[in-house]
């Protein structure tokens, strides 16, 4: 079975994860994150060299120990990537083939799978097609390559590529994963706006050109089904892909 749910946010947000639901992922299941997994988030998670402050190695420590912890589980954890991801450890991560699109295997914890931007996958019997990224609106707080990356926002050969991928299948999937909603759906999905950005406005297009079953995405600290526009909001709430 298949289980949805938002983002974790590295340690902040994870709790979600740790209760005892025997109504949730088990054994031979995959639990879908829509974005911002946080593992890991800070260079000093991962660097080479030892941490040296204080914070870096409670974060370092942290990393590590949850790592271990859901390499334990009995599920697969598949993810995109949202704003508020390490991009450039992705990016520099070994690319393989996983049900049909292309992944990252997390180092650490072979049953956690990156699912990467514009990638088609049957999974389960049902298709999804995913593209992560979103701009982070508190960036002017963040520190670039530290905190927030330019590339959390998908460039035009991912877009593209994501479209192409789209045009192969005859714009048809069951399941579409994103991080953030197409632009011009934030204010009649979650009833907030923020001024259009490149990602938001080319999961309009996608939007209207594509024959779905529902849309799935995280990023807004929500938990709102739509049933009007076909889209879940994900944050706290884990839900069987069944329910939609």
């Amino acid at each position: 079975m298949i289980y949805i749910t938002g983002d974790t946010h590295g340690e902040h947000d994870i709790g979600k994860l740790l209760t005892d639901d025997r109504n949730g992922p088990g054994e031979n299941d995959y639990l879908i994150i829509c974005g911002d997994f946080g593992f890991p988030f800070l260079p000093t998670d991962f660097s080479p060299d030892p941490p040296v402050s204080e914070n870096a190695k409670i974060s370092r420590y942290t990393y590590e120990f949850r790592c271990k912890w859901l390499s334990k589980r009995k599920y697969t954890i598949l993810w995109v990537d949202g704003n508020h991801d390490n991009h450039q450890f992705w990016y520099n991560q070994p690319v393989s083939y996983w049900h049909g699109g292309l992944v990252n295997y997390h180092p650490l914890a072979p049953n956690v799978i990156h699912l990467k931007r514009g990638e088609y996958y049957e999974i389960d019997g049902h298709t999804f097609w995913t593209m992560g990224g979103a701009k982070s609106h508190d960036r002017l707080m963040r520190i670039p390559d530290v905190s927030w990356w330019e590339s959390e926002i998908p460039d035009y050969y991912e877009m593209s590529h994501g479209m192409s991928v789209l045009e192969e299948h005859n714009y048809k999937v069951d399941y579409i994963i994103t991080h953030t909603l197409p632009s011009d759906l934030e204010y009649p999905v979650c009833r907030c706006y923020y001024s259009p950005e490149p990602t938001g406005v080319y999961l309009n297009e996608i939007y209207k050109r594509t024959d779905f079953r529902y849309w799935f995405c995280g990023h807004y600290h929500e938990d709102i089904n739509s049933e009007a526009y076909r889209i879940r909001v994900f944050y706290n709430d884990i839900e069987a892909l069944g329910s939609f």
